[in-house]
């Protein structure tokens, strides 16, 4: 089969909402579909499960991004999208084809899904380790909710269960010990049991002195797909799966045509999603000089990363002075503290001088600036009569911390510019690409992951993408301002 032909079922597929099979039986019996596959009309087809092998290959390396810069140079070429516009960004939250599961029955069912590979594959392994209590435990998908009975026993039992079937797979499965289902019981055994100085088997917690539980970074949710992971927004918001950031063109005279689709981990910063999709617009010809985002994505590095490498301006909120005596309008700020970066000086409001410097520091947020941290000392500040406008802490010694003179610079300019009427309509034009997640998330059901898997999602948000920008470039008017212009045949000209 052709790779373009298949190329273009896939699209089709996302753009009518069709699941494989009803994708091959298109292909088969519908002359719109062998037009624009340009098929004769008594082709035959193909069977569906091509369409999986061909899903596969655009998991590989960068495929699925080189799909879409295909997509893309077309519409350049026509003159609909082009670099140095304004262009905008925003993500969404994406739930993997997974099960939300207890860390009890997420055990359990690694277990049962370990099993299940085993005998798919080398059933006289399991010889001598079924019996009728574990095959009623493991027989069927686990379902023990949140307060099962016995928990402690459940808890015990299922560990010395994974325990026993890992190191009889090590001892007598040559070549069968490195499945997928295998190396996801081994790591969420190691993130949910740890062993004592006596080598008992114990339930990792928070709370009872051991390692731990793992960061949501790396805590695997499900063994069917160890690259979904468990996040939150707030208190509203909470999920197991991926981000996708999609990134759209806004300029008045143009339509709106979708240029990059990024899918990362669901704990990801979005801040750090930017530097990729500049690099990837960069390599497409279609960088844009000014980037519309949210707060998410304003990471003080990044803003003036964007600037210097891409000559790109980001705007968007920057966070504000994140002070205590700032947030409450009591007291002196950071920005009441005079900075002198050449003589390396900081001056109180009261007109003190620091007396040591250090840094700059790396900071563990994603979306924070190295740090200098100037210092005064307790002779300075212990008989300063508006200390406790000042300081509270316990050795009444105020320290400010700040970024480097070129972030400093940034900082000051943009936080004054996102003051000015002129900077909020400008970002006003910014919420428009919530409507463009809403049209993918729930007009093309991108909100569901249909694969397993981080690239096989991906893949899936390329495909869609590419089927909206198609949707929304064959409605446009011809020339004359009426609908598409008929080709020789009849049919609609694509732009």
């Amino acid at each position: 089969m052709s790779p373009a032909q298949l190329a273009t079922v896939c699209v089709l597929q996302f753009l009518l909402g069709l699941s494989d099979r009803q994708a091959a039986e298109a292909v088969r019996c519908r002359i719109d579909f062998k037009y624009a596959m340009a098929m004769e009309l008594g082709d035959p087809g193909f069977h569906h499960s091509v369409l999986i092998d061909f899903r596969n290959r655009l998991t590989e390396a960068d495929r699925a991004d080189r799909l879409l810069d295909l997509a893309l140079a077309r519409p350049k070429e026509a003159g609909l999208v082009g670099e140095r516009t304004t262009q905008r960004t925003d993500s969404t939250h994406v739930l993997a084809a997974v099960r939300d599961l207890t860390r009890l029955e997420l055990i359990t069912e690694a277990v049962r899904a370990v099993l299940e590979e085993v005998a798919g594959t080398a059933g006289h392994l399991l010889d001598g380790l079924a019996d009728e209590e574990r095959g009623h435990r493991y027989g069927r998908p686990v379902r023990l909710g949140k307060n099962p009975t016995r928990p402690r026993t459940r808890i015990l039992a299922t560990g010395d269960d994974a325990v026993r079937l890992l190191e009889h797979l090590y001892q007598h499965g040559t070549g069968r010990a490195s499945g997928p289902r295998v190396q996801a019981l081994r790591q969420i055994m190691v993130q949910n049991y740890y062993r004592d100085a006596a080598g008992r088997l114990l339930w990792r917690t928070d709370e009872d002195g051991g390692p731990g539980l793992p960061s949501s970074s790396r805590a695997i949710v499900s063994p069917y797909d160890t690259s979904a992971r468990y996040a939150r927004h707030g208190h509203i918001i909470s999920w197991r799966g991926f981000s996708a950031h999609l990134t759209e063109t806004c300029a008045p005279d143009a339509p709106n045509v979708i240029t990059d689709v990024a899918t990362t981990a669901a704990t990801t910063h979005d801040s750090r999603v930017l530097p990729g999709i500049h690099t990837r617009l960069r390599q497409r010809g279609l960088l844009p000089a000014e980037h519309l985002v949210d707060s998410g994505y304003t990471s003080l590095v990044h803003l003036e990363q964007a600037a210097r490498d891409h000559q790109v301006t980001v705007t968007g909120p920057l966070p504000g002075n994140p002070t205590r005596q700032h947030r409450r309008a009591d007291g002196f700020a950071r920005d009441d503290f005079h900075i002198d970066y050449d003589r390396q000086q900081v001056t109180c409001p009261q007109g003190q001088v620091s007396r040591g410097r250090h840094g700059p520091y790396p900071t563990s947020s994603p979306t924070a600036a190295p740090l200098i941290v100037a210092k005064f000392t307790k002779g300075q500040c212990q008989p300063c009569p508006a200390r406790t406008q000042c300081t509270t802490s316990r050795e009444s010694v105020r320290t400010v911390g700040f970024p480097p003179r070129e972030l400093r610079d940034v900082q000051l300019r943009v936080r004054a510019e996102q003051q000015t009427p002129e900077w909020k309509i400008r970002y006003a034009v910014r919420s428009g690409v919530e409507g463009t997640v809403n049209e993918l998330a729930h007009g093309h059901g991108m909100r569901r992951c249909r694969y397993r898997g981080r690239s096989k999602a991906h893949v899936q948000h390329v495909l869609t993408a590419i089927a909206v920008n198609i949707e929304r470039l064959s409605g446009l008017p011809s020339a004359e301002g009426g609908p598409p212009a008929p080709t020789a045949d009849g049919l609609p000209e694509l732009p």
